[in-house]
């Protein structure tokens, strides 16, 4: 036998190519839409490659069923990290799913293959359509991958975008068992070899396959994967409607701070005017007795009392302002130091509640944090940046030198979490030698 020319023909080289060039790709470029980025073909190429190891090493150590389908799922999880840049669970929970939608098709189109196609193919007996039996069966397979990764994202794109967190993993745990049952019935039921008796022309796997159930089977898992798709649908929803609810009590919360404060600052301004006739008096006696320095630091000290009532904030927009003049203002009162750089676009598309939030939920963990350290110690800066449509906003205080990593977190950092997505923005903080920074970048539409 010419294994040369076998292994360098057409009929070999085609279904080889879909097999372990263009479906792994087609897998790769829907996997990036599931983690919501588009993918960059250098980065598809070398997941090719890999991929293409990964199943050497499947045949090489005859690795098959659950151990192969772990390897190609952490395959893919390692490419989304580091490729996208995306957290660990989001991948993982996009590779079981993309893995899931593979193993589906997979398992129909074996089916279909010996129940269909093989037995015509080789009833025929004609030594063309075997050859090209190979390459057909690959190319519907990649068709069928297409248009299950087209339904999926056709469907339920935009909750497998809008899933983040729990409801991801929860996602995981149901697609990756319905890949496991497809993998096991393939490698157990339909295997990698077929039987052909010359004699009596049958055609079928090595063991007795009943057909009509595992039809039955191969369709009820792809209801199951869209059912599964469809139950993280609702519970996105739910969890959407949590979190209005956690704004709505968010806003009454700042509210009720904005009024304690305002009555603070009244109760102080109230005090300085009832006191300021006899301020007047004693610089009165210090101009008629012509003691003009004491006069001038008696009235420097003054001024200096005046401006501690309140913090004059500007950063063009009105809300904000009143803002971040409460929120300084408290800070400032409760000996802290506090630099502030706010620059509000004056033509944005943000909404001023959702400024309110960001800020003020900041605010209130730099100010609750500063309030645990020594007075000399405590210190606060928040300011903004802009260019182009991407906006940022950067918080940062000292905190406990004891504290090593960021805590986990709590209401106000939730509820900053979720106005970010709907600008979808990015949350980062960190902790360092006593100083917590917190980084909001968004886009301004």
């Amino acid at each position: 036998m010419d294994w040369f020319g076998y292994w360098f023909s057409w009929y070999t080289i085609l279904p080889c190519f879909l097999a372990y060039v263009v479906t792994p790709a087609a897998a790769f470029v829907f996997f990036g839409r599931f983690c919501g980025t588009f993918v960059k073909w250098g980065w598809c190429a070398l997941y090719v490659l890999f991929y293409m190891g990964v199943i050497g090493l499947e045949y090489l150590f005859h690795i098959k069923g659950c151990g192969g389908l772990v390897m190609e799922v952490v395959l893919l999880a390692v490419f989304g990290w580091i490729a996208f840049g995306r957290p660990r669970r989001e991948v993982l929970a996009a590779a079981a799913l993309t893995q899931s939608v593979l193993s589906v098709t997979g398992g129909i189109l074996s089916w279909i293959d010996h129940r269909v196609f093989s037995p015509l193919v080789m009833s025929m007996s004609r030594q063309t359509l075997i050859r090209s039996g190979d390459g057909v069966r690959e190319l519907l397979k990649a068709l069928g991958i297409l248009a299950l990764f087209f339904a999926v994202l056709k469907i339920f794109g935009k909750t497998i975008e809008e899933a983040k967190g729990k409801v991801l993993v929860w996602l995981t745990v149901p697609v990756f068992f319905i890949s496991m049952v497809e993998r096991i019935i393939q490698v157990s039921l339909y295997g990698d070899s077929l039987v052909f008796d010359t004699v009596s022309g049958e055609y079928g796997a090595l063991i007795e396959i009943r057909h009509g159930e595992m039809l039955f089977l191969q369709v009820f898992a792809g209801l199951c994967l869209f059912l599964t798709l469809f139950v993280c649908e609702r519970l996105v929803k739910i969890f959407q409607e949590i979190q209005k609810v956690q704004l709505l009590e968010q806003q009454a919360k700042v509210q009720e701070i904005y009024v304690q404060e305002a009555a603070l600052r009244y109760q102080q301004t109230r005090g300085f005017r009832h006191d300021i006739s006899n301020h007047l008096g004693v610089l009165s006696r210090l101009i008629a007795e012509g003691q003009t320095e004491e006069a001038g630091r008696y009235l420097a000290d003054l001024g200096e009392l005046a401006s501690g009532l309140s913090w004059q904030a500007q950063t063009g927009n009105a809300a904000v302002d009143a803002l971040l003049g409460s929120k300084l203002s408290a800070a400032r009162q409760k000996g802290i130091q506090v630099f502030c750089d706010v620059k509000i676009p004056k033509h944005s598309n943000v909404k001023d509640l959702d400024w309110c939030i960001l800020l003020s939920n900041g605010l209130d963990n730099s100010i609750k944090a500063c309030e645990n350290l020594d007075e000399e110690s405590r210190y606060l800066k928040v300011e903004t940046r802009k260019k182009g449509n991407f906006y940022l906003i950067l918080m940062e205080n000292r905190c406990d030198r004891e504290l090593k990593r960021v805590p986990e977190d709590g209401t106000g950092l939730s509820n900053i979490r979720a106005v970010m997505e709907k600008y979808h923005g990015r949350v980062e903080n960190e902790v360092s030698e006593g100083l917590y920074r917190l980084k909001l970048l968004f886009v301004d539409p």
